[in-house]
């Protein structure tokens, strides 16, 4: 009999697609719930059912959401695995499930979140009531996966999970071989005419959400710091601008003399192909962050903060370097290293062994070793 399987997740569920085609392969019943419209789903042959959910914690609202939830999951087959990605998904999911015989719950911790990227006594509050969610749920969740090896000994401090049902494996994964074909040389060649880059100089990127907490102004006030210093590099700053969370435009503006902004892309391979180094100085408790899986697959080199997550992919003086949370200095310093050292080509290389650790293939076999120990049956062979 073929296992029914369910991704859970928000407004970026869509990513999900590509590991679910995999687990079609292997025979799964896949189905995907989340926050966003059905087309990418129904061009891609994916069964998908829609609900909504805040991104703020607000109790009417949120108990509305894990209603709905369950009322979808009523009317799952049994023995049907339930697997939550992201902060709010995998809350909602066992209460959703709760007295439900059908569903089996598993879920990925991608990330601590907000609360444990800054301290103030708001976030100290909301830890205190996440903690206790926490243990409140652990009972009811059959398997928990984590990204990190950090997140995965807070939860083991706080005795926050049950005794051998966790484990990790490392990212969401990246297809490295669809991600890394079809590179269009001469659109590559055009964009950099376009955007006028110096082919003389290395090229610096960032990619992601305008969000303070993923270091933007970090890296606009280090790009600064360069070109006073003397060191004119390409410096480019791709994505969209957020909510009341963003870094402004008018902030961004501010270093246009140094810093070109793109905003939203939809070619980001091209411009990864174009750039040298990327830049990530997030402070954000994350996951393991894709965009440097990304990078590592198209070979630039890297720098990161030294945070859970980043420093997973990032191995100081391997293939890249470590940097220290809101520090402009030490990021323009590590730059200037990077850029001039002869190295550079061999931080590259490395970039594309160790983010083989996180292809999809190796992903999709952790997640499959989890599903059929859910149902107590040997893992198969991937």
């Amino acid at each position: 009999m073929r296992q029914n399987l369910i991704f859970l997740g928000g407004e970026d569920v869509s990513s999900r697609i590509e590991i679910s085609k995999k687990f079609m392969e292997l025979g799964y019943n896949i189905n995907i719930i989340g926050t966003e419209k059905e087309d990418k789903f129904i061009k891609n042959g994916i069964n998908y059912q829609k609900y909504n959910f805040s991104r703020e914690f607000t109790i009417f609202d949120d108990l509305k959401s894990i209603i709905k939830l369950r009322n979808i999951l009523k009317e799952q087959p049994d023995n049907t695995i339930v697997h939550a990605f992201d902060t709010k998904p995998t809350l909602f999911l066992p209460f959703a499930s709760f007295g439900l015989d059908n569903i089996k719950v598993s879920r990925t911790i991608t990330g601590m979140g907000r609360i444990f990227t800054e301290e103030s006594i708001k976030n100290r509050v909301l830890k205190r009531v996440y903690n206790t969610l926490q243990k409140g749920i652990k009972s009811k969740v059959d398997f928990t996966v984590f990204q990190n090896s950090d997140d995965a000994k807070y939860f083991d401090d706080k005795s926050l999970t049950s005794e051998n049902k966790s484990t990790i494996v490392k990212s969401s994964g990246i297809d490295l071989k669809k991600f890394t074909t079809s590179i269009d040389k001469k659109k590559v060649e055009r964009l950099k005419n376009e955007l006028n880059i110096n082919r003389n100089r290395k090229t610096f990127i960032l990619v992601s959400r305008m969000v303070k907490q993923k270091g933007i102004l970090t890296y606009l006030k280090s790009a600064k710091i360069c070109h006073q210093e003397g060191y004119k590099y390409n410096f480019l700053l791709v994505g969209q601008l957020d909510t009341d969370k963003s870094i402004t435009l008018e902030e961004i503006q501010e270093y246009s003399k140094y810093v070109k902004y793109l905003g939203r892309r939809e070619d980001i391979k091209e411009l990864l192909a174009l750039s040298d180094i990327f830049v990530l100085p997030t402070y954000y408790r994350e996951g393991v962050p894709r965009v440097l899986l990304e990078a590592s697959a198209m070979g630039l080199g890297l720098i990161t903060t030294n945070m859970p997550g980043c420093k997973d992919v990032v191995i100081d003086e391997y293939n890249g370097k470590l940097i220290s949370i809101k520090s402009e200095r030490d990021l323009a310093s590590k730059m200037i290293y990077m850029a001039e050292d002869k190295k550079l080509d061999i931080y590259k290389q490395n970039s594309q062994k160790k983010v083989k650790e996180f292809d999809l293939g190796v992903v999709v076999q952790g997640y499959d070793k989890v599903y059929k120990r859910i149902q107590n049956v040997e893992s198969t062979t991937i």
